[in-house]
This record gives C-alpha cells, sequence and structure tokens, in this order.
C-alpha cells in the first residue's frame, strides 16, 4: 500500500470535499436526510427552547423551576447533567449552569426539566431569575452538558456522595433514576447543612431511603443545631465520613457544594491514605470571586483595574476589567457576546487567543488542553487578568451595544 504523507493527503481530502459539496449543490434538491444525523440532531439539538411550567418554593431563600420544551422533546442526560441557562440582563448577555435535580426518566414523552436555585443577595443572576421567571416565562438553555454521572467503566459501583446545600440536587436526581434499575449502583449520601432548615427534598430523600434501605443511605451533619437535639454538629470531616462508610478506598466519591467545602475535603481527603485522586469527582462550581482565598494567586495584582483590548471579526472593544474576577464577566459585562457553558474552564467554549497581557489561571481548574497551552489559548470564564493585555475571541455576533 503506498503511504501518503500528512499535506498531500490532506490535500486530497480537501479536494474530495469540495467535490462532494459540488455534486449535492448541483443535485434536484429531492435529497434524502440522513436519519442518524436526523436522531443525532433531535437527540442533541444547538439549542434549548423551554417554558417554566411550575415555580416551587423549597425554603426561604430555594426555589425549584420546572421546564417544559416549547418545540418539541427534551433531550436525553444522565443524572447529574447540567443546563446552561442563557440570560439577557440589562446590556449584559450571560449564562448560568445549573445541574438538573430531576431524573431523566421524567423527561420522557414530553416531560421536565427541573432546576433548583438559590438566591443569593449579592448576586447577579439568582435575584434577576427570582423577580423575573414565573409559569409561562420563556426560557433559553443549551445542554445538558457535563460528565459529573456515573460510569460503570470508570467508577465503583459504590457511590460516596458528598452534598453541602444546594449541591444536593445532582444526588437527588441520581437516587431517583437509581431506584429504576436493580442494577444501578449503590449510594450513601453524606449531607452537610447550614441548619434543619437548609435541608433540601426531605421527604423525597426519607422516601427513597426507607423503600430501598440496603442501596441508599443519608447521613446528616449540621453547622448549626442545639447541643440537645441529638443531630450531628460539625463540618464533613475524614472521621466522620469513616463512621458513614467504614473503608474508603473501594469506593467512588462524588462531591457538590461550594467551593469553601472542596477546600476542605481535599485536605480531609488527604488522611486516606492510598485514596487515589481518580476516586473523587467535584461538580463544577464556576471560578471564585475572592482571589485572596486563591492559593499562588500573586498577592501585589489583587484588587487593580486594568484595560482589555478585546476583538473578534466584527470588531474591538477597549473594556474596564478587575484583577478580581474572570475576565469573561468583565466581556459580558461590556455587552459583548461571548458563548459560555460550564463557566470553570472545563468545556471550552469560550476558549480565546490570549495576544497579549500577563493572566492568572488556577492550576487545578485549568481545562487546557496541552496544545492550547502551548499556542496561548485561553478559557476566559477560568482567567484572571493581572495586566493590560489583548484577547481575540471567537466568531460570533457583533456586541448588542
Amino acid at each position: 500500500m503506498k503511504k501518503v504523507g500528512l499535506i498531500p493527503g490532506l490535500f486530497a481530502f480537501l479536494r474530495m470535499l469540495k467535490a462532494r459539496n459540488e455534486k449535492k449543490a448541483a443535485a434536484d434538491g429531492n435529497t434524502r436526510e440522513d436519519p442518524i444525523t436526523a436522531l443525532a440532531k433531535a437527540m442533541h439539538p444547538d439549542a434549548l427552547h423551554l417554558i417554566v411550567t411550575q415555580v416551587r418554593e423549597e425554603n426561604a431563600t430555594v426555589k425549584t423551576y420546572r421546564l417544559a420544551s416549547r418545540n418539541g422533546a427534551l433531550p436525553l442526560f444522565k443524572p447529574g447533567q447540567y443546563l446552561s441557562i442563557k440570560l439577557n440582563i440589562g446590556q449584559t448577555s450571560t449564562a448560568r449552569a445549573y445541574t438538573i435535580s430531576s431524573a431523566p426518566y421524567e423527561a420522557d414523552d414530553n416531560g421536565y426539566y427541573e432546576i433548583t436555585i438559590r438566591h443569593k443577595k449579592d448576586g447577579f443572576v439568582s435575584p434577576h431569575i427570582f423577580s423575573s421567571w414565573e409559569e409561562g416565562t420563556e426560557v433559553d438553555a443549551t445542554g445538558p452538558h457535563g460528565d459529573f454521572f456515573y460510569q460503570p467503566l470508570r467508577d465503583n459501583p459504590n457511590i460516596i456522595a458528598i452534598a453541602g446545600g444546594t449541591g444536593i440536587t445532582p444526588f437527588v436526581s441520581m437516587l431517583k433514576q437509581f431506584a429504576c434499575d436493580a442494577n444501578a449502583p449503590s449510594l450513601t449520601l453524606i449531607y452537610g447543612c447550614c441548619d434543619t432548615d437548609d435541608i433540601l427534598f426531605e421527604d423525597k430523600l426519607k422516601e427513597l431511603c426507607s423503600d430501598y434501605p440496603e442501596r441508599f443511605r443519608r447521613f446528616n451533619t449540621f453547622e448549626k443545631c442545639e447541643s440537645d437535639s441529638g443531630l450531628r454538629k460539625g463540618f464533613i470531616t475524614a472521621e466522620f465520613i469513616r463512621e458513614c462508610i467504614g473503608e474508603p478506598l473501594e469506593k467512588s466519591f462524588f462531591i457538590c457544594g461550594p467551593e469553601i467545602m472542596y477546600e476542605f475535603l481535599a485536605k480531609e481527603f488527604a488522611r486516606f491514605p492510598g485514596l487515589e485522586y481518580k476516586q473523587t469527582r467535584y461538580e463544577l462550581g464556576g471560578m471564585p470571586l475572592n482571589t485572596g482565598r486563591i492559593a499562588g494567586f500573586p498577592k501585589d495584582a489583587m484588587k487593580k483595574n486594568v484595560m482589555l483590548h478585546i476583538r473578534n471579526e466584527f470588531t474591538d472593544w477597549h473594556i474596564p476589567a478587575s484583577t478580581d474576577e474572570p475576565i469573561l464577566v468583565a466581556i459580558e459585562r461590556a455587552g459583548i457576546i461571548l458563548d459560555s457553558r460550564c463557566r470553570s474552564g472545563e468545556c471550552g467554549i469560550c476558549r480565546s487567543k490570549l495576544i497579549s497581557g500577563d493572566v492568572f489561571i488556577i492550576p487545578d481548574k485549568d481545562g487546557r488542553r496541552a496544545a492550547d497551552k502551548a499556542l496561548g489559548y485561553i478559557h476566559p470564564c477560568s482567567t484572571y487578568p493581572l495586566s493590560d493585555g489583548e484577547i481575540l475571541i471567537p466568531p460570533g455576533r457583533p456586541a448588542q451595544t
């Protein structure tokens, strides 16, 4: 067999592709759509057009929003995946990732997704959602996305789920779905809350653990509770984990909660000799906005204002930015549209080229490929500016302003 070099082979492929497209353009228009392509498009649409059909108050600061499709069936998903909700707030176009708290089977037959959101007093998106979303509100999104789900070839069938606050959402989805499958993994939930009012989905958790005691267990601990309440008070320590599950080495840990809980647990897991990093999986949680808590962040760069030159094929902008927030935040605030999903440096949808300037990327949240690191690409959602700089963002629509 004759070997063809890389460059000649590439040009041969391009000639073949050109010839194929020319034949397709010259056809009479009665070509049959590939059924596999049609199925793939239906299962993985570019966008989801949803509508709020129910709003449920979980407690004083948390609501669950039920979302149905406005134009067809909902794509399949795995318990633990998230939706990227697209929002226009004033002149800002932004997105937020929210884990689906309903089970996959609930999306069947024109069913629904549910997302559970906590109102953050000083937040930007959650106050907008709480004040404007009601039954009938139309919502655009993409997804489902993410790989925070059980994979039999990778994970141990004995799952230890550690949740903090609204971090319970992926595990409610898992528990409900696993209950429908006798061959699904077992799950032990260790749930840390501020107080008893902070527990979410209490009735459903109690029901599932009661109905499937051999497969599902739950342990709670609270930051605040009365000493005579009979409840455990304290954080999720290595000792408490051992009390709940015994030997941790032959298990897979799934963790979802606030960033401060991740930092704490990383130190506690270090107290389990032999526990490998691949046994622990952390749900995406966005970037820290308090750079003072980021290990390795240059102290002399904190709380400084810089100017960024942002450009794409349409135009360019000179915008202010702060060293205390990811570059994506400054881009969105300026009314520039840059698509994003995870906002945690993993998916690469916002991938852009750093032309000049100094930046900081949290090492353990750097989801770039090795080639991108070498060629100077960044993920603006997980990159903090340290100086004035220039960034080339992906092709897209012109700015709204």
